[in-house]
């Protein structure tokens, strides 16, 4: 059902199913980019995702999320990783697809929004 756990690299876009759900967490299947470091993501079953959403205003974008381009990754919409919504999933039973990546300029801002949604 879900992809590979050793086909799971970070930056990856991956499409992945997160209900069932709980007040205003991000709900559905819905693409989403992987921040687990490749070590983790090498040796367990689950990973760490920031959900994305295309419901954002450009320009307009919280400390706590990082713009992920659609002409520079794999994605058909501009979106916005939410770094205040990371969550560990099963890549067996949640991840259904891998997208692809995001480049490493993009990696960077996710780097810095994920230090401020941590206090880091």
């Amino acid at each position: 059902m879900g992809v590979a756990v050793a086909s799971l690299t970070r930056g990856d876009i991956v499409l992945v199913r997160l209900d069932p759900t709980k007040g205003s967490e991000q709900r559905g299947t819905r693409p989403a980019l992987v921040v687990q470091n490749d070590v983790g993501n090498r040796n367990s079953n689950t990973t760490i995702i920031a959900p994305l959403t295309t419901s954002y205003e450009p320009g307009n974008i919280a400390p706590y999320e990082a713009e992920v381009k659609a002409s520079t990754s794999d994605i058909k919409e501009d979106s916005v990783a939410l770094l205040n919504q990371l969550r560990t999933v099963s890549i067996e039973h949640r991840i259904l697809n891998n997208f692809g990546s995001v480049p490493e300029e993009t990696m960077q801002e996710v780097d810095r929004a994920i230090r401020v949604s941590l206090g880091l």
